[in-house]
């Protein structure tokens, strides 16, 4: 070996030296995040289990029976699990060296190696209790031995390159796209080399049979696996599709952040302009004479590039999604001899330190990165907070259930408290019937429970308590990271519904409001057209005379989506800092983005609300105010899709035009944080009102001075009624470590399933009049769907009938040919899914009806019907009717 091999080889070692202390300084002090509690929780399994689990997972079980081997002899501590990772994250720089040296000088190849023992991919997937850096380790093996292969197909190269292939295959099956890589480059070496063909295709041929063959007992899983992921199932299918963002990042990664990818670029260019200039083109010749002549290179990375990366990500866009960033680990090595080999061909020399100089650097950058900040989930501290907080007789619930590995590492799970994962087949309800107190432990629910159903649920029956955000406060790296936020919140007993009211609901009115009402039980904001009748009062009842052109129309109360109207609630402020954000109310749609609005004081001291429908809608803002501590305020959020204001203590605090119509749909409601428990505003909160129409100024005011008003429900969580604008004493303390929330009530589509109606009718008409008159109709989607009228025939027959799906379900009445003008008769009616009933003058007319009737009513009117067409002139006395 002459003098300058020995410099090399020392210089090989000194990097080999290098990457070792890289890989294996701090391998143990983070936690281990979600992937690496699966290693954990399969490869102690036996091989029997490992091999049921990978049948029906996306990986080969050849890594998990190397760990089931390894935890065995070295146990499950972070620094043991990761070891492995480290060891073969070394050997794959050696084997970088060795493949670069086949395709390249040995300069250029010691830079690849160089590169890959300071790489961040390249440490990060080595100080993790993954398979990647073995199969880095497989796929360096395999393309050195296609290399030796093709120059000698010896039965010892034969056996090398087979073995390699059906190791990458054992290893994951992503590295298919490796083997396509190697079919196109023996394809194209195949035809521009000339000799012995057939010899060459045979060999070639063969050597794929042979590792089939050994890989052959794996076969019938992977093709299983495969077709299923085609059909959107199975192993995988959480994968998105990819976009143009994951392109960039997957160039991010490879070089280890946005400053070494630049100083990629940068030596490019100067490797472009030493090639083109013919001066610097012939010092560039000089300086890689030991060159190999291997002609290939360009192709060989370039089809290793294609093949690895950019074939799965048009795979993903065109069939179905299968490529995540990470897998481009496979091309690392490539990059790597990549970017060696374009710094070997700047010139002059003084450019090409500078470039190596300036990538270093850069790479320097990202490993102070990497090494002083966060990238794997805390899932170590979350068990730890729990430990410390949990009491006898609580449940965990996991939002996830591929949470739960890396949670019970830490955690243990010896059954108390009770751990409940929140898979599909679960009955959460039932798990959690029996316990009071749930702490939920949320984390990668983006797959499992994107809409948010698991805290959903919990709010139904719990207030929120306490709650920690694992990722605030944590410095985390941005170019490769394992890390979600790990949220914990303690869900204490109280249901929502102890503080639920119907904000139209009689009984929550004042006695002299009900008195008001032109039908009792209807109060007055259910009215939606009124005109040509007049109203007198008769021993303390309300007496409608209608007339030929009269107009009483209400819709029923429908707490369901809020298309146009208004939110209120009460604060008595307690935050101390200034200068800060406060989120005093969210209410959220699916997404925080879609369907919900924002109120939160600035760190300015402005009141603000933000409006989204398919993101950002538009925003109401006032000048800095003052809201005093020693006072109860009332903040009303008002908008009409086109238009928005905020009112406060009664008074227009701001308005403003939406740009973009908005249409709200609600789902949760947080009082004191948003949806997350972040930004919050501390202080009591009493009379969260949802309103569905816009309200007026007066209505504002009112609201105010006497809580008066008439919301579709309220939340009365001082359990003490409306609150008034005098009173003090306590509300729900929110904020900090406490928080309101809760789901919005669901509609529900049969809500008038059942009711009753009763008035006395006095005609101004006699019978045989030869005409049909509408005493009452309940309108449903049409007037024969869902619809119930009570109507005078033209044949003077008095008659309930009820319409489903365009037919007469059933039918009550009584011949009236007697009626005379200004007689008083006494009416009432009943309606249920099954029957009507019809009671007239005392004598009582029941029918069933066939089909049950199953929708609900959304209007009625009163002396008309729907169109105005068919008026019952009389005075109605006394109406009282309770859908």
């Amino acid at each position: 070996m002459n003098d300058k091999a020995k410099h090399i080889d020392l210089a090989l070692w000194a990097i080999m030296l290098l990457a070792t202390i890289l890989r294996l300084y701090s391998i143990g002090d983070e936690s281990l995040w979600i992937d690496e509690g699966q290693t954990v929780a399969y490869a102690t399994k036996s091989f029997s289990g490992i091999i049921e689990y990978c049948a029906r997972d996306v990986h080969p079980p050849l890594y998990l029976f190397i760990m089931h081997i390894w935890t065995e002899l070295f146990g499950i501590s972070e620094t043991a699990l990761r070891l492995p990772s480290a060891i073969f994250g070394v050997i794959a720089v050696f084997l970088t060296f060795k493949v670069g040296e086949k395709l390249m000088s040995r300069n250029a190849a010691l830079l690849g190696a160089l590169f890959l023992a300071v790489s961040y991919m390249g440490i990060n997937f080595s100080q993790e209790a993954r398979s990647y850096t073995i199969l880095l380790s497989a796929i360096l093996l395999a393309c050195h031995g296609l290399l030796l292969f093709i120059d000698n197909p010896s039965r010892k190269n034969f056996l090398y390159y087979a073995a390699s292939i059906a190791l990458m295959l054992y290893i994951h099956t992503f590295t298919a796209f490796i083997i396509l890589f190697h079919q196109l480059y023996f394809i194209t070496k195949f035809t521009i080399t000339p000799g012995q063909r057939i010899k060459r295709l045979v060999g070639w041929i063969s050597v794929n049979v042979a590792a089939l063959i050994i890989f052959s007992p794996w076969l019938y899983f992977l093709v299983k696996q495969v077709l299923a992921k085609l059909g959107g199932e199975g192993p995988g299918s959480w994968v998105p599709a990819p976009d143009l963002f994951t392109a960039w990042r997957t160039f991010v990664q490879l070089a280890g952040g946005t400053a070494p990818l630049a100083a990629v670029a940068f030596a490019l260019i100067l490797c472009l302009i030493s090639i083109i200039i013919p001066s610097l083109r012939r010092m560039v010749k000089d300086s890689i004479q030991n060159q190999t002549n291997n002609s290939m290179t360009g192709l060989f990375l370039g089809l290793w590039f294609t093949c690895a990366v950019a074939t799965p990500f048009v795979f993903s866009l065109i069939l179905s999604p299968i490529y995540v960033e990470r897998y481009a680990i496979q091309f690392l090595p490539g990059f790597c001899l990549f970017v060696g080999l374009v710094i070997t061909r700047i010139a002059p020399p003084a450019l090409k330190v500078a470039a190596l100089c300036l990538f270093l650097t850069a790479t320097t950058h990202g490993l102070w990165l990497y090494y002083s900040s966060y990238d794997k989930e805390q899932w170590r501290e979350v068990a730890q907070y729990v430990k410390e907080n949990v009491k006898p007789g609580e449940a965990l619930v996991l939002s996830a259930p591929w949470i739960y590995e890396p949670f019970v590492y830490y955690f243990g799970d010896d059954g108390d408290p009770k751990i409940i994962p929140a898979f599909s087949h679960v009955d959460l309800k039932k798990e959690t019937q029996n316990f009071d107190n749930i702490w939920l432990i949320q984390a990668h629910e983006f797959f499992s429970d994107p809409d948010g159903q698991v805290p959903a649920f919990l709010s139904e029956r719990r207030l929120i308590k306490k709650h920690k955000d694992f990722k605030e406060g944590i410095k985390t790296n941005p170019i490769l990271v394992h890390f979600q936020s790990i949220r914990v919140t303690k869900y204490d007993a109280g249901r929502m519904q102890d503080y639920l009211r119907k904000g139209n609901a009689v009984e929550n009115l004042a006695s002299s409001e009900q008195e008001s009402m032109l039908v009792t039980w209807l109060p007055d904001s259910l009215i939606i057209e009124q005109s040509g009748f007049n109203i007198a009062n008769k021993n303390n009842s309300t007496v409608i005379k209608s007339g030929s052109d009269t107009r009483l129309r209400y819709r029923f109360d429908s707490p369901v989506k809020i298309g146009e109207g208004a939110i209120s609630f009460r604060i008595l402020p307690q935050w101390k800092v200034e200068n800060e954000k406060y989120m005093l109310l969210m209410a959220k749609g699916p997404k925080w983005d879609k369907g919900s609005v924002f109120l939160e004081m600035s760190p300015e001291k402005t009141l603000r609300a933000l409006f989204f429908k398919d993101g950002f809608t538009g925003m109401v803002e006032g000048q800095p105010i003052e809201l005093s501590k020693n006072q109860w305020h009332n903040i009303t959020i008002d908008w009409n899709r086109a238009f928005a204001s905020i009112y406060v203590d009664g008074n227009i605090y701001a308005k403003a035009d939406l740009p973009v119509p908005f249409q709200s749909d609600f789902k949760t409601l947080h009082l004191g944080a948003d949806h997350q428990n972040q930004f919050p505003a501390l202080g009591e909160y009493d009379d969260l009102m949802i309103f569905d129409t816009p309200l007026s100024a007066e209505d504002a005011h009112k609201l105010y001075t006497s809580g008066s008003g008439r919301p579709a429900y309220w939340y009365d969580l001082d359990l003490q009624g409306r609150r008034s604008s005098t009173e003090m004493g306590k509300g729900f303390s929110s904020g900090e470590d406490q928080f309101f929330t809760s789901v919005t009530p669901k509609s529900i589509d049969n809500k008038n399933a059942e009711g009753s109606a009763s008035f006395t009718f006095t005609p101004d008409w006699s019978a045989g009049d030869n005409k049909q008159r509408m005493l009452l109709g309940f309108y449903g989607k049409a007037w024969n769907m869902g619809s119930m009228f009570l109507e005078k025939t033209s044949k003077d027959f008095l008659q309930l009938i009820r319409w489903e799906k365009g037919i007469p379900t059933c039918v009550v009445g009584q011949e009236i040919p007697d009626w005379k003008q200004n007689e008083p008769h006494k009416i009432s009616i009943s309606w249920s899914k099954a029957g009507i009933s019809m009671t007239l003058d005392g004598k009582t007319f029941s029918s069933a009806c066939s089909p049950n009737s199953e929708a609900g009513f959304e209007s009625l009117t009163i002396a008309n019907d729907g169109s105005g067409n068919i008026p019952a002139m009389g005075r109605f006395e006394d109406i009282r009717i309770n859908p």
